[in-house]
């Protein structure tokens, strides 16, 4: 890796954000990580700074406004940040609404977390990044956020919100030196996609899928999309009229509404 950096991480405790720390943790580098399982952050900053780094764990949730912004320029004033990457978010099960859709409280919880969260985390921090003319940020979204899925309306919209945001930010701050990246990935390989429960194409390891974002953000890449499969599956199913790609989608829904049942009452 090049020149010691101050990295900063939200949802570092497990899954993508904890193989985010572990790839940037180096001797010389600075990590700020914040997630909601103080046991599991503990765990994380102990393998970093067993290679090298030097870490900052606080015990945060991104909903909570005041709390990021105390955190985000706490540790922008100790060391001037020079990546952030907002990760934290709900996904899994935890994102999948019954077959009646999503009630209103979860709905709100996940919007909340998935979209609030990224803009508490990143709305603090862009103004110094800007008066700095430099600095590199990037969202964690989802492939899913390019397509209305029926397994998961909230989920969708939440992820949209993230890419729409990401991509109005990028053209923001592109005059003044600070890159923005959205990520938009597939099937990651950690507890949150095991719990659906499902068959996930295309899988890759969290580990596989931090080397390709921590290369993407380097290279200040736009949107980093993976897998090349899943990404042209979704682009064809966006050209395809809704009376053909409705029927389907509603149809997957149906059966995996049916493989839950089955597993519930196993």
């Amino acid at each position: 890796m090049a020149a010691a950096q101050h990295v900063a991480i939200t949802g570092a405790s497990g899954g993508l954000g904890r193989a985010l720390a572990e790839h940037y943790a180096a001797p010389g580098w600075t990590l700020s990580l914040t997630g909601r399982s103080a046991e599991r952050l503990g765990e994380v900053a102990d393998a970093c700074r067993r290679a090298g780094a030097a870490v900052d764990v606080r015990v945060l949730d991104v909903t909570d406004a005041p709390a990021m912004e105390a955190w985000v320029t706490s540790r922008d004033e100790a060391q001037a940040v020079d990546i952030l990457i907002a990760n934290a978010g709900i996904g899994g099960s935890d994102a999948m609404p019954g077959p009646l859709g999503d009630t209103g409280g979860a709905a709100r919880e996940i919007i909340s977390v998935n979209t609030i969260g990224v803009v508490n985390t990143i709305a603090p921090l862009l103004p110094r990044l800007i008066a700095r003319r430099r600095g590199r940020v990037a969202l964690v979204g989802s492939i899913s956020g390019y397509m209305g899925l029926p397994q998961s309306p909230a989920y969708c919209a939440s992820k949209a919100a993230v890419w729409i945001y990401g991509e109005a930010l990028r053209r923001l701050a592109l005059e003044h030196g600070v890159s923005v990246t959205t990520i938009m990935p597939g099937y990651i390989d950690t507890p949150m996609s095991q719990s659906l429960g499902i068959a996930r194409p295309w899988l890759w390891t969290a580990e596989r899928a931090a080397r390709r974002i921590a290369s993407d953000i380097e290279r200040g890449v736009r949107e980093s999309v993976f897998p090349w499969q899943l990404r042209v599956a979704i682009g064809v199913g966006r050209l395809v009229p809704a009376s053909i790609t409705d029927p389907i989608l509603s149809r997957s829904m149906r059966q995996m509404s049916a493989r839950q049942s089955r597993r519930t009452r196993g």
